[in-house]
């Protein structure tokens, strides 16, 4: 039977059979029905491993996007972080969060082609003098220094900061040793913090203190530079 008025997702782009280049900027297009147009869209993406491995069910360092507006277009420019090989997309709608009862589908299957820089590449592939190095628990290319490698399931937070900035935030509640950050900017900065000593809220910093980013509750700031200077202020969890 039919359910009227039923919420649904429609992955219009990429399509079957797509190659992708890594580098390369892709319309990720979509259709909703059903669904108010004030709702937000995360996007992820999921290997499909060539055989003998298992065909599905093995999840890649999901977070495209954390969360789009329903325009029902993206700009994705593709890292060079995934190794060749085929692809889909899953996107989702929800209200606001924490998320319940997502509307969800996946895209067809479409390929990532490989890499044409040159350089040294290391077991799993991937580009070292790109500072890519191969992450076991996630099964991709990451830096270190921008992506933290660990099986945990990642929760991704939007903070709206002071001057029109932001901080996209990604935890790992299981496995609390570091946070991936986002900072929006000109030259948008990707980082990966290790948990440092606070005496109150959270707190994960650089080494050398250059770069420290606090949350406690919904709020966050970022510091950066010696002495410490509050870079991003005032930011509120959207």
């Amino acid at each position: 039977m039919t359910i009227k008025n039923k919420p649904s997702i429609t992955v219009i782009s990429p399509t079957k059979d797509d190659v992708i280049t890594p580098g390369s900027d892709v319309e990720i297009k979509w259709a909703t029905k059903n669904i108010p147009d004030t709702y937000k869209v995360p996007v992820a993406i999921r290997r499909i491993p060539p055989p003998p491995l298992q065909e599905e069910g093995q999840e890649f360092d999901p977070v495209i996007f954390t969360n789009l507006e329903n325009s029902g277009v993206a700009n994705w420019t593709v890292s060079n972080m995934y190794p060749a090989g085929n692809y889909v997309l899953t996107l989702n709608a929800y209200e606001s969060l924490p998320i319940t009862d997502p509307v969800s589908k996946e895209s067809d299957i479409f390929k990532i082609a490989e890499m044409t820089i040159g350089g040294q590449k290391d077991e799993g592939g991937c580009l070292i003098g790109a500072g890519y190095s191969w992450c076991e628990a996630k099964q991709i290319c990451i830096r270190s220094f921008e992506k933290y490698c660990t099986k945990a399931t990642p929760k991704a937070f939007v903070f709206k900061c002071d001057d029109s900035k932001s901080i996209n935030a990604t935890f790992y509640p299981t496995d609390d040793k570091f946070v991936d950050l986002v900072l929006s900017g000109e030259d948008e900065m990707r980082i990966s913090l290790p948990r440092a000593i606070s005496a109150s809220g959270a707190r994960y910093a650089k080494a050398d203190e250059s770069i420290v980013f606090w949350n406690k509750g919904d709020t966050a700031f970022v510091t950066e530079g010696t002495p410490a200077e509050e870079t991003y202020s005032n930011c509120v969890l959207k």
